[in-house]
């Protein structure tokens, strides 16, 4: 079974200083690990136009993730309310690519690929443009597995409409990813966003936003959303996991990889027993009619995604001093919660969400057992909603609010 939670331990050994041997070669210069993802990320990297009312033209730049479906992402603000747009690969010359903006708009016609914008997350500022053709041996954009970590080394492509050239390279590392709203104006309205985010410490300009950010892998771990312009050095990227719920909904994956085959539908995982797993509310935290409707929710999550979904409220925890408990500290509270939660998801071999609202002392604790099963990113949007709606004492709204979440978050539609 897949573990619950896996703890990564670093240690570093210190070894006696040795005298460098003076015919030792120089190091290889930094610069070449970007050179390895530049190459590798390239093909898959567009420029993106779209004509807005007026025949205005906005650009922008975007990338192939999903090579049988012929999908270019980008953001909903490059293309904003427009049906087509038009994306451009690049072109090689040898083994350098043409980064000359006149090369491609003189032949536009001829390396022009037309596309229909199929799919939008507004909030989240995301588009999905399916392309009408490929260019022969273009490659997908593989997404990685989890989202960065701060520190971490990232490297993003873009077509910065200041810049003379295309296809340009930025290096850069992550100060954090956290959650965020903001407002942006597009086509003369203001538009609000709501979505994981990225911080870097990256330069972005007009003109990169949609382009891709990777990892040393060159694997996608987010999209270009823009700069801050009353900051150095600060620059925003929606997180990967926005783009796998855009990629998740049921409107993408019906999409034909062909004219005659259809997609072959993604398997859920496999669960590990026969039936839902029941939620107690033992602490009795919720109306009768609220909790009454959690349970459907879970049977339905289980049925058609393989993911389990459980809530338990109790009183005081089934284990350890309850005194002691209240005086520990808040990184012992989450250790001893923590393994409460890992003691039960192995014990009933959960495979998806178990929460726990613990009444005295009053503790919230959300665990998931991986992307596989569950978002992470979304289990955290949970958390935060139910932490609002304890504060707030509106136990029932936080409720109704969190099974709709978890039901948006693997591609279902709300129950009525």
């Amino acid at each position: 079974m897949r573990s619950f939670i896996a703890l990564a331990l670093f240690s570093a050994s210190l070894v006696a200083a040795q005298p460098e041997p003076k015919e030792e070669p120089a190091p290889a210069p930094l610069t070449d690990a970007g050179v390895k993802v530049y190459r590798q990320v390239l093909p898959s990297t567009v420029w993106v136009h779209s004509e807005r009312g007026g025949g205005k033209l906005a650009t922008g730049s975007g990338s192939l993730i999903d090579k049988g479906r012929r999908l270019v992402l980008t953001n909903y603000h490059v293309v904003g309310e427009v049906k087509r747009a038009t994306v451009f690969f690049p072109a090689l010359d040898g083994k350098k690519v043409v980064p000359e903006r006149r090369f491609y708009l003189d032949r536009s016609a001829k390396l022009g690929i037309p596309g229909e914008i199929m799919e939008v997350d507004k909030a989240a500022d995301l588009a999905l443009i399916r392309i009408d053709r490929l260019p022969e041996g273009a490659p997908e954009m593989p997404l990685a597995a989890e989202s960065p970590d701060p520190g971490q080394t990232v490297h993003s492509l873009g077509n910065p409409g200041r810049s003379g050239a295309l296809w340009v390279y930025t290096p850069g590392k992550v100060r954090q990813v956290y959650s965020k709203t903001w407002k942006a104006k597009l086509d003369d309205r203001t538009h609000t966003f709501e979505a994981r985010v990225i911080e870097t410490d990256s330069p972005t300009n007009p003109g990169d936003s949609g382009g891709p950010l990777v990892n040393d892998k060159g694997e996608l771990v987010g999209v270009t959303e823009g700069g801050a312009t009353d900051a150095q050095l600060l620059s925003l990227f929606v997180d990967l996991s926005e783009v796998k719920k855009l990629l998740h909904r049921r409107s993408v994956m019906a999409l034909r990889t062909s004219e005659d085959d259809p997609p072959k539908p993604k398997e859920p995982p496999k669960p590990a027993h026969d039936k839902p797993i029941e939620s107690k509310d033992a602490a009795k935290l919720f109306g009768a009619e609220a909790w009454k409707k959690l349970q459907p929710v879970a049977d339905r999550l289980f049925k058609e995604k393989g993911t389990d979904f459980v809530i338990d409220t109790m009183e005081k925890p089934p284990k350890g001093d309850l005194e002691k408990i209240k005086t520990m500290t808040a990184d012992e509270k989450e250790k001893f919660f923590h393994e409460l939660v890992t003691d039960r998801v192995k014990a009933d071999k959960i495979q998806g969400v178990y929460i726990i609202i613990c009444k005295s002392p009053t503790y919230l604790y959300v665990g998931t057992t991986g992307d596989a099963h569950f978002p992470t990113a979304s289990a955290s949007k949970i958390r935060q909603t139910l932490l609002g709606s304890l504060r707030e004492k509106k136990f029932n709204d936080g409720l109704a609010k969190v099974l709709d979440m978890a039901l948006e978050a693997k591609g279902l539609e709300e129950m009525k």
